[in-house]
């Protein structure tokens, strides 16, 4: 697991060296609730553990800093920067902590005075208490103490002043170890999110542009080429030690339809040394959202070969100059199962 650590632990190092401090950005601080419930996808959670209780509510209390560009009315009004906070659950799981990079923006701006929003969060979070075969034989929700955590949220942002924001809205969390470590079924929550974000320094001129609104390239709509070379690694069962390697190239032609959106097909070339026929080839559909620092991106394909399946990739670029990145890759397949957590390096041409 010191993998997940060193990768995340890095991401956050970078982003902060991103994160300057500059009078072109808003400072904003901001803490949340998520009152959730547990999706019970695991017999653990619905009553198979040592106390014989259902584990079906969770509470997350989240602290966020960002930083939000401010100055330039046809930029989407995005923010981004760290988070920590706190898994509030059953104690036969644990009290786990979460440490994280966030990132969000407005979806559609109804008035200066309210919007829709989104946020995403990529971290790790550590202090659950994990499968041991003498204990809590059954717990097959927590594989390892350390484990990664992704949150999702939308959410209606309303301004009440020029320092105070109000955000209402629905969340949901994910944490799991991407295979690094057995079991995997993962920690699942979603529910209501409610928090107050505090602005140090936001002014009346700040950007209103959306995702919804977000302006054509000022040279024109265009193709770009990411290139990317990425590895990883992953256990495959309880009963087999043994940890196994993937490593792979990947092509992604992107059409820019605008300064927040990009469409495009993507050919995956993947070794994976945990199936007989080791080399797998496949083409997905993508689209990624472009703002300030990062690059989020999802898509759904069909891979040949030694894994012939339908597969989805989730993908965080953090953009390292104009022309380089560092990606961080999720790989599952047939809509359910996990396959395993990438690291890479890629090339951006045509920008």
């Amino acid at each position: 697991m010191n993998s997940i650590r060193i990768i995340l632990l890095s991401l956050t190092a970078l982003l902060a060296s991103h994160l300057r401090a500059d009078t072109t950005y808003v400072h904003r601080l901001e803490a949340d609730a998520v009152p959730s419930g547990i999706i019970q996808n695991n017999r653990y959670l619905r009553g198979a553990n040592p106390e014989g209780v259902n584990i079906n509510s969770s509470t997350t209390l989240r602290l966020k800093y960002a930083l939000q560009r401010a100055g330039n009315p046809d930029e989407v009004g995005a923010y981004a920067g760290i988070g920590a906070g706190v898994f509030l659950t059953n104690h036969q799981l644990g009290t786990p902590v979460l440490a994280y990079i966030v990132q969000g923006a407005p979806i559609v701006n109804f008035s200066r005075y309210a919007s829709l929003n989104y946020e995403l969060n990529l971290g790790f979070s550590i202090g659950w208490i994990p499968y041991e075969t003498q204990i809590n034989e059954d717990n097959h929700v927590i594989g390892s103490k350390l484990m990664s955590y992704i949150g999702a949220d939308v959410f209606f942002r309303f301004r009440l002043s020029r320092h105070w924001d109000l955000n209402l809205g629905y969340g949901y969390a994910h944490a799991s170890n991407a295979n690094l470590k057995m079991p995997n079924e993962g920690y699942n929550t979603m529910g209501g999110r409610m928090s107050l974000a505090y602005y140090f320094n936001r002014h009346d001129d700040i950007s209103r542009a959306s995702l919804i609104t977000a302006h054509t390239m000022p040279y024109g709509k265009h193709w770009t080429w990411d290139i990317a070379a990425f590895g990883g690694w992953k256990k495959k069962s309880l009963v087999n030690p043994e940890t196994y390697t993937a490593w792979g190239l990947s092509v992604y032609p992107a059409y820019r339809l605008n300064s927040a959106f990009a469409v495009g097909p993507q050919l995956d070339l993947i070794t994976d040394n945990s199936v007989d026929t080791r080399f797998s080839a496949g083409l997905q559909a993508r689209l990624e959202l472009t703002m300030p620092f990062f690059r989020a991106s999802a898509g759904i394909g069909r891979m040949v070969g030694g894994l012939s399946c339908i597969y989805e990739n989730l993908a965080m670029k953090i953009d390292l100059s104009r022309h380089f990145f560092l990606n961080i890759g999720y790989y599952m397949y047939n809509y359910n199962y996990t396959n395993n957590m990438t690291l890479g390096i890629g090339v951006r041409l045509g920008t």
